[in-house]
Order: C-alpha cells, then sequence, then structure tokens
C-alpha cells in the first residue's frame, strides 16, 4: 500500500467527526441522569416530611380527643351534688393523668429508664471511687494494711536484704503470707514498704533493734542508732578534701550514692558509729606507672593527678621537664573507700596539624621534589571542664574553642620540566640551582678558555625552546651587536642569567616570568657561527662558571 501525505489529515478528519457526533449524545444522556437524580431527591424528601407528619399529628390527634373528652365531661350535668361535681373533676383528672394521653404515662415512660440509668452511673461511680486497701496476714496473724501488693513484695526483699548481712547468714524466714482486698475505712493506717518490713521482722523470734541502715549504692554498710554523726563526718570529709583543692575545685562529691534508712535491724549488724565512719573515709595511698602522651611534661602529669611537681621528680629522678612520648612515669595515686569527684575549668591550647599537598611544577626536574611552601600548624584554645576521680583525670569536656591560627598547608612541587641534553653522556654535578635551559642540545663551548669565554654555548637545532632557569623579572630582553636577541633574566636574589643568539624572543622588558617558562627560541643571531644558546649566570654583575649552577644526568 502506497503512503500517501493526506491519509494523517484524513484519519485526524475522522476522528473528528466522530467526536462531533458523540458530544451532543453524551451531553443529553448526562442531562436525563441530572433530572432522574433530582426527581429521585425530591421524591425522596417528600416521603421523609410525610413520616415526620404523621408522627407529630398522632400526638396532636389524641391530646385533641383528651380535651375534647374533658369539655364534654365539664359540660355534662352535675344535678347540683357535691358528689356528681366530685365524681366529675375525678374522671377528668384521670383522663389527665392516667390516660394514655395523660401526663403520668410519657412521664413514666421516659423518666423510669432515665432514672434506671442514673442509679447504674451512681453505682458505677460510687465503686470506682471507693478506696480499697489489702489486709496481710503473716502466719496466721493480721500484721496491717498496705495499699497495693507491690509494698508487701517490696517489704519482702527489704527484709531478705537486711538478713544477708548477717554474720552467720543462717536466718532462714518462710513467709505464710495471706493477702485480702478490704474497703478502706479512713481509720486503719496504711504501711509502706519499710514499715511492713519492720513488722514482719518483728514478728520473727530474732534478736532486733530499732536503728538507721546506711547504704551505699544500695549495698548495706552498716547499722548505727543515729544516722547524724556518720552524715556529719562524710561532710567534713568532702570539705577537707576541698579546701585541700583550693579554688581550683568548683564542684567536690561524692561518685556512690549514700543512702540512709530506718527501722528494724537484727541486732548483731549494728555497727560501732565510729568504726563504720572509718570504713567509709578509708583513703589507701599507693604508686602507679603512668604512659606519657604526645607532648606531656612534669607539670601537665602533675595537674592529671592531682599532685606537684617536685613529687613527680621525687618519684622520677632522672626525668626531664619536657617528657618522651610513651614513657612510663611513676605517679602516686590515692584510693577512697567512697571516691570523690570534682571538677574545674582550665584553658588548654592544640595544636592543628598542616595538611600536605603535591603540585606539578615546571620549576623542578621530572623525578625531583622540592618543599615549595613550609606547612605550620595552626592553634586554638580550648575551655575544658575536667573531672577528677581521687585526684586522677578521668573525662574531660570542651565547652569552647576559639581558633587563634589557622594551619598553613605545607605545598610540596612534584618536577615536570623534562629538558635535558641529547646525550647522557653529558654530566653536569653542579647544585642544580638553575634548570637546563634548552630542549635538548650539547654543550659546544665551556667558560673561560683562552678567549675568556664568559658563559657555555649549548648547540641545538634551531627553533628548540629556551627556557628560564629559574623564576625571576626579565631585567631586558631586545638586540645586541655581539649577543644578537638576548635576554636577561634578574632572578631578585643578586642572579642573573643572560640567554643570547636566540632567533626569537617570546618575553618582554618588565615581564614576571616562572622557572620552566618558554623566554625564546635557539637562533644564530649576532656574533654566532651556527644555532646555539649562549648561557651566562652573574652574580652581582660578575660572571661565573653556569656549570656551577646546573645538576644534569649526576645522580
Amino acid at each position: 500500500m502506497q503512503f500517501s501525505p493526506l491519509s494523517p489529515l484524513a484519519f485526524l478528519g475522522q476522528c473528528g467527526e466522530s467526536v462531533f457526533r458523540w458530544i451532543p449524545r453524551a451531553l443529553h444522556t448526562l442531562w436525563k441522569a441530572a433530572v432522574r437524580f433530582l426527581h429521585d431527591f425530591a421524591h425522596g424528601c417528600m416521603r421523609v416530611l410525610r413520616l415526620i407528619g404523621r408522627m407529630l399529628r398522632q400526638p396532636i390527634l389524641l391530646h385533641s380527643e383528651a380535651a375534647e373528652e374533658i369539655r364534654r365531661e365539664w359540660k355534662r350535668p352535675k344535678n347540683g351534688s357535691v358528689t356528681g361535681w366530685i365524681a366529675s373533676v375525678l374522671r377528668m383528672l384521670g383522663t389527665v393523668l392516667l390516660s394514655e394521653t395523660g401526663v403520668l404515662y410519657p412521664l413514666a415512660r421516659f423518666a423510669v429508664p432515665a432514672a434506671c440509668c442514673g442509679i447504674l452511673f451512681a453505682v458505677v461511680s460510687h465503686t470506682i471511687n471507693q478506696s480499697y486497701d489489702i489486709a496481710v496476714t503473716l502466719n496466721g496473724e493480721p500484721i496491717g494494711k498496705i495499699a497495693e501488693e507491690q509494698d508487701y513484695i517490696r517489704a519482702e526483699e527489704i527484709v531478705r536484704k537486711r538478713l544477708s548481712y548477717t554474720a552467720e547468714a543462717s536466718y532462714e524466714i518462710n513467709f505464710a503470707r495471706s493477702l485480702r482486698l478490704e474497703t478502706y475505712d479512713g481509720y486503719s493506717p496504711i504501711l509502706n514498704a519499710g514499715e511492713l518490713a519492720d513488722k514482719m521482722l518483728r514478728s520473727q523470734n530474732i534478736a532486733l533493734i530499732d536503728g538507721c541502715g546506711v547504704y551505699v549504692n544500695g549495698e548495706f554498710a552498716g547499722a548505727v542508732r543515729d544516722q547524724h554523726p556518720v552524715e556529719e563526718a562524710l561532710t567534713q570529709n568532702l570539705s577537707r578534701y576541698a579546701n585541700a583543692l583550693g579554688k581550683a575545685a568548683e564542684d567536690v562529691w561524692y561518685a556512690d550514692e549514700i543512702t540512709y534508712e530506718r527501722g528494724t535491724y537484727l541486732a548483731e549488724n549494728l555497727t560501732d558509729t565510729s568504726e563504720l565512719i572509718r570504713k567509709l573515709t578509708a583513703v589507701t595511698r599507693k604508686k602507679r606507672t603512668y604512659t606519657a602522651g604526645a607532648s606531656e611534661t612534669i607539670y601537665s602529669v602533675a595537674d592529671r593527678f592531682t599532685t606537684t611537681p617536685e613529687t613527680i621528680r621525687a618519684l622520677n629522678p632522672e626525668l626531664e621537664d619536657l617528657i618522651p612520648v610513651a614513657m612510663r612515669v611513676t605517679v602516686p595515686v590515692e584510693t577512697h573507700y567512697l571516691p570523690i569527684l570534682y571538677t574545674k575549668t582550665a584553658v588548654t591550647y592544640t595544636a592543628i596539624p598542616y595538611d600536605s599537598e603535591t603540585v606539578d611544577t615546571a620549576e623542578l626536574p621530572v623525578g625531583t621534589s622540592k618543599v615549595l611552601r613550609r606547612g605550620e600548624n595552626g592553634e586554638k584554645q580550648n575551655t575544658v571542664r575536667i573531672t577528677y576521680t581521687d585526684g586522677a583525670e578521668t573525662g574531660r569536656t570542651t565547652l569552647k574553642t576559639t581558633l587563634l591560627s589557622p594551619p598553613v598547608d605545607e605545598i610540596i612541587g612534584k618536577g615536570t620540566y623534562a629538558a635535558k641534553p641529547y646525550s647522557t653522556d653529558t654530566v653536569i654535578d653542579g647544585d642544580g640551582r638553575y634548570l637546563w635551559p634548552v630542549d635538548g642540545g650539547r654543550i659546544t663551548d665551556v667558560f673561560g678558555g683562552t678567549r675568556n669565554h664568559r658563559g657555555i654555548d649549548i648547540g641545538a637545532a634551531e627553533g628548540s625552546y629556551i627556557f628560564a632557569g629559574a623564576a625571576g623579572v626579565v631585567r631586558y630582553a631586545g638586540w645586541n651587536d655581539s649577543y644578537g636577541n638576548f635576554v636577561i633574566v634578574d632572578h631578585q636574589d643578586g642572579y642573573e642569567t643572560l640567554y643570547a643568539h636566540s632567533c626569537a624572543l617570546l618575553v618582554e622588558t618588565g615581564q614576571q616570568v616562572q622557572s620552566g617558562q618558554v623566554i625564546a627560541l635557539v637562533g644564530t643571531t649576532g656574533h654566532s657561527t651556527g644555532p646555539h644558546l649562549h648561557f651566562e649566570v652573574r652574580i652581582n654583575g660578575v660572571n661565573y662558571n653556569p656549570m656551577l649552577f646546573l645538576h644534569v644526568n649526576a645522580g
């Protein structure tokens, strides 16, 4: 079938005709659906309204009938007797109060369920708000009431804990308990776990005392009659330690949690108050080995262990003020039965290490490298809070950091300059101050000699590149009858280099040039018998042998 450019247009035309044919049909269908929906909706609304009317009409009719009956009764002849009037009034009251449309019928229909709901709500509220307690019976004997069962579990734990610190640990108590839920009467005392534990202990045939237990991190340390001397001794111990530290210490406290619990304890657990104080404030002094870190001194180590530099020197007679890294240093340490913590704020200085960056440079021959810029560490000032435990540093938190000087990164140049003589037999062992100045070439005339040659000649093909031996400023670029086209580069350190007999100059007077930059092309201008570069080195205007400053193929 042959393709016709009109085929797509014909197809679009047919599509357009179909679209225009179906649009009116679709609109007609939508209109019929909308009319049907509105009709059904209106019909439904009318049915609802009729239903509501019937619901309202029935009570009205009933009340109308009741009213009509009352009017008939009122108009009925009473025969003038009192009895007739009373009977008529009673019949009217019966119609008003007791008939289906009277007052009491709807009142009973609605008030009775409402009253039942109110009664149910009151019963539930009373039950919910009612207070209860648990009566505890131990081995058949009631010993008290508690608020919740968990109090009994805690009390039993307290009892077993107190019994576990006996010298012989020979007490075995099996509690035959009974818990009963009761309504709280508002008068019986409710026991907490400690009070219940005291009653549980008293119910046993054990020698007991009333006292105060001293606990360290929940562990029993001893029982005393009165805890106040112990509290006072521990406070004084902490004050003495803080006074010895001086103003440097900001907060001083015990690392362990010390708690006091009054109650009933085994008589054998009663501890002499002075003995318990000696136990809690005991200090053990000894020595240990510390491995020094970077940049440690006797002073920093003394500060780290809350001692003096003189003490560190006495323990380490051979020690210098600056301590080598990883050197083992003997230091004094104190170990308290109750470890003491304190904090202080200090200002420290920290070096910020510099980074090294390697860059390619034509100022250096291939295979060589040189530090182009020395790196310098930066410095920052730190405000730190240091935490000590028993005099030894155990942590530090940085509060503020201030940058004093940023680091200066080190830059190492990696040589990319590849110019060298044609032959590896050309060996020059100078100091390498200047690069080989020609792309190729060989030495055709040396410095000095019978004709007092003021430089060296390097023969090379005409048009070969001539490179600046080092960075500097072009002092002169132009013509001379002897040199022909030549360039003088001032290296800004008393040294100058001269490049002569060029066929073309690529720089101008006053221009800044980099080491290894192309500045001219080899030629044979001026007094020259062939293409070559005449290369000179001058120091404060005096010519020196250029080979003293070149380093080529010399390892």
